[in-house]
């Protein structure tokens, strides 16, 4: 369990971090600042796997990757740059992007820890319903400031059943919950 608090954590401070450079900073340069570490995380992961010892973030990958995770060091982190510049050039819409990193940032932290401490009924792999839902009530309360209560709960809804798919969920759920934001924006 604290290795996953550990995680979480992490989750938590880097995700709202890129969060906070959305607002402080635009669009834009959020853009360029994600490609620039979705390449540095891509290098580093390979060197990583490749043996080679870099300062800080080899001790991250060590203190949080899980078993299944280590052949592809960083993956989690990658597969976040990579939405999330999916999110801010194709949607170009800072608001959708706020939401869609909202939803995964909390809603998968919150799933994550509630479902290993508490999760008794199994969904797909090692998720669980009371996992899901902890995630779904753990981000509407920041959609609902961005969106209308409904758009808020049909969003975090779809981004935390997302979680469910055979694909890493810090590029499932943020996408999700993109186009549902988007979709639901635009018919309402």
């Amino acid at each position: 369990m604290i290795f996953e608090m550990r995680r979480q954590f992490i989750h938590l401070l880097f995700g709202s971090i890129f969060i906070a450079l959305l607002v402080l900073l635009g669009s834009e340069a959020t853009f360029e600042i994600l490609l620039a570490c979705l390449l540095a995380g891509i290098t580093i992961s390979l060197a990583i796997k490749h043996g080679i010892k870099i300062p800080v973030f080899s001790k991250i990958v060590e203190k949080v990757e899980r078993e299944h995770e280590k052949e592809w060091p960083g993956q989690g982190a990658i597969f976040f740059f990579l939405a999330a510049i999916i999110i801010l050039f194709f949607f170009r819409n800072p608001l959708i992007a706020i939401g869609a990193l909202c939803a995964l940032i909390f809603g998968d932290s919150a799933s994550t820890i509630i479902g290993i401490k508490f999760g008794k009924h199994r969904l797909a792999g090692k998720r669980t319903l009371e996992g899901t839902i902890a995630g779904i009530l753990a981000s509407l309360p920041f959609l609902a400031v961005l969106f209308p209560l409904p758009i808020a709960i049909a969003t975090v809804i779809i981004a935390m059943l997302a979680e469910l798919l055979p694909i890493n969920d810090n590029f499932t759920i943020p996408i999700a919950a993109a186009i549902t934001l988007t979709i639901l924006t635009t018919v309402l």
